[in-house]
């Protein structure tokens, strides 16, 4: 089963400058091209994927569109340790890659009833950090919103995702950041707040 280790932190707009300005990001190379990703979250009428704590999502990149089904995990301190399985989409939901078997059979059971809840769209800019042999980290700032219906909600994150060591090297980055940055950590991810977003836009309908 393939597993997702990162670390989440929020910070206002105003600090994005300081935070692309931070000697340890400035001194971190590029991975990639800086992107917009779209991306469109889906579910049935009642929800039965949230209910059951997972998140399925078609996301547009400049590579073409990817579909991710994550389960949402315990998160402490913005750190978390959460199921992931990607494919590239080829015009229609295929969950036989799915090697868990009771999320394979919850999404193939709403396989008929799927439709978009929620969207977000964002800029990521992503930088890799290899602080010592063995350890590397991609940084990826965030900015852009959740949208559900009219309503809309800024994004301002810094994702630390873990591609080689141990968890620890993510908090001690993260504490490294937040000497001279307004970083918290958020426990709360893009799928949760689009749900919670979704809600209110339904209570006001």
């Amino acid at each position: 089963m393939p597993l997702e280790i990162e670390l989440k932190l929020s910070f206002p707009e105003t600090a994005l400058a300081a935070l692309h300005a931070h000697p340890l990001i400035t001194a971190a190379p590029h991975e990639g091209e800086a992107e917009v990703l779209e991306s469109t979250y889906y579910d049935t009428p009642a929800w039965a994927l949230q209910a059951r704590k997972i998140a399925l999502r078609l996301r547009k990149t400049g590579g073409g569109t990817v579909q991710t089904a994550k389960c949402a995990a315990p998160s402490h301190a913005g750190l978390t340790h959460r199921p992931e399985w990607e494919q590239t989409w080829d015009g229609a939901f295929e969950f036989s890659g799915i090697d868990d078997p009771a999320v394979a059979a919850a999404l193939e059971e709403a396989r008929d009833e799927l439709q978009p809840v929620f969207s977000t769209r964002f800029h990521r800019d992503t930088r890799r950090f290899e602080p010592r042999p063995g350890v590397r980290i991609l940084a990826m700032i965030d900015t852009g919103s959740i949208e559900a219906d009219a309503r809309r909600e800024p994004i301002c994150e810094l994702e630390l995702e873990l591609v080689a060591g141990e968890p620890a090297e993510l908090t001690r980055l993260a504490d490294e950041l937040r000497k001279t940055l307004p970083l918290c950590p958020e426990d709360a991810s893009k799928a949760e707040r689009g749900y919670q977003l979704a809600a209110r836009a339904k209570r006001d309908d």
